[in-house]
């Protein structure tokens, strides 16, 4: 009798809240205004699965201001991603320069600066969350 009334509130309180709808990454979403598309602003753009290859091939694309990278929840600060490549690998072993210079550092996300436009671009061209 008391494993039904369990089950039963369980259900209830799984209903009533619908854990199914919990997104543990919402505070990473990125949040602008697309109705006005010339400002400018900060921004924290997280991603899904990108590395410093394909990120280099679409900042040269795009009109932003990158002032700081995050890889494995640390920041880095680079002028551009030459630049990141050499701060991060700096104490890397020779094999492990190898593989990054091959396949690329994995980028969880970077600080911009640019317009809502640009971000609306980047949005397209890559998979943020």
């Amino acid at each position: 009798m008391i494993y039904i009334k369990k089950i039963l509130i369980f259900l209830c309180l799984f209903f009533l809240f619908n854990t199914l709808e919990i997104d543990s990454d919402s505070d990473k979403q990125l949040i602008y205004d697309k109705k006005n598309i010339h400002e400018e602003s900060n921004h924290i753009v997280y991603f899904r699965n990108t590395n410093s290859n394909e990120l280099r091939d679409i900042t040269d694309i795009l009109n932003i201001r990158i002032l700081s990278y995050i890889i494995d929840g640390k920041k880095y600060y680079a002028r551009d991603i030459d630049e990141l490549e050499n701060i991060y690998l700096k104490d890397k072993s020779l094999s492990e320069k190898i593989y990054y210079e091959d396949k690329g550092i994995y980028i969880d996300g970077i600080n911009i600066v640019c317009e809502n436009n640009e971000l609306i671009k980047l949005e397209n061209l890559i998979d943020i969350l």
